[in-house]
């Protein structure tokens, strides 16, 4: 008894994938030809055409529905539809949203992506905070351009293994607070992420006189490129 009703759905199935089939062409031409579609202006119109298709076919496949059945179908699917295309829409919004939430709950976070280049988010203070290691030591840096160099705070040279006696403050530089000596040292090793750098030239602070290392210019000269793309700092070792 089931049989002629399968075959009808299954005629009206295939019936229904043939003209989402001949609406697509219609509407972005060969999808074989990437000069027929553009995605800023179609997507949205692909996202509602995928969701019309799909319930169709679910109502087909699984028999008719009553009309209260339709109702809450098309409530619901029309629904997600809308939900869909407002989130392609607003999708740079989004990502800008996503990566300012990725910088207050985790700032300095270093995210390696998949072309290799380092990802690190501004923090909610509007600054780039770098979460690495110096001789094997975890140090926070703070990202500062305006450095010609590495300079570690007394307690981070500490914890990367440099002897204070070893140590001799010799060299003057001008700070946001005046001028002040630091000591000039040969860093083994910095690690961010994925990516080391191997003999980087740096400076240690006087105790108490730096309150976060800086990750200077002798460090991002390590690095092929970098640049700063609004709340995003990209790092390409």
């Amino acid at each position: 008894m089931g049989g002629p009703r399968q075959f009808r759905g299954l005629v009206v199935v295939i019936l229904v994938i043939v003209m989402a089939v001949a609406t697509f062409y219609a509407f972005f031409g060969d999808p074989t030809d990437p000069e027929n579609i553009n995605f800023d202006d179609t997507g949205p119109r692909i996202v509602a055409l995928s969701a019309l298709a799909f319930v169709f076919l679910a109502s087909f496949i699984f028999g008719q529905p009553k009309v209260r059945e339709i109702v809450q179908g098309t409530l619901f699917w029309g629904g997600l539809c809308a939900l869909l295309v407002v989130g392609y829409t607003f999708r740079t919004e989004l990502v800008s949203a996503g990566y300012r939430v990725l910088g207050a709950l985790a700032p300095g976070l270093a995210v390696t992506q998949p072309d290799g280049s380092i990802l690190i988010v501004r923090d909610a203070g509007g600054h780039f905070v770098l979460d690495g290691r110096v001789n094997g030591s975890r140090t926070r840096f703070l990202l500062d351009t305006g450095a010609s160099a590495v300079v570690l705070t007394y307690r981070d040279a500490q914890d990367a293994g440099y002897d204070p006696k070893d140590l001799s403050f010799t060299v003057p530089v001008s700070t946001a607070n005046g001028r002040t000596l630091v000591a000039p040292i040969r860093i083994d090793q910095i690690t961010l992420g994925d990516h080391y750098m191997r003999n980087v030239r740096g400076f240690v602070a006087r105790a108490g006189s730096l309150e976060s290392s800086l990750f200077g210019m002798t460090a991002l000269n390590h690095l092929k490129s970098w640049r700063i793309e609004g709340d995003k700092l990209i790092l390409n070792p």
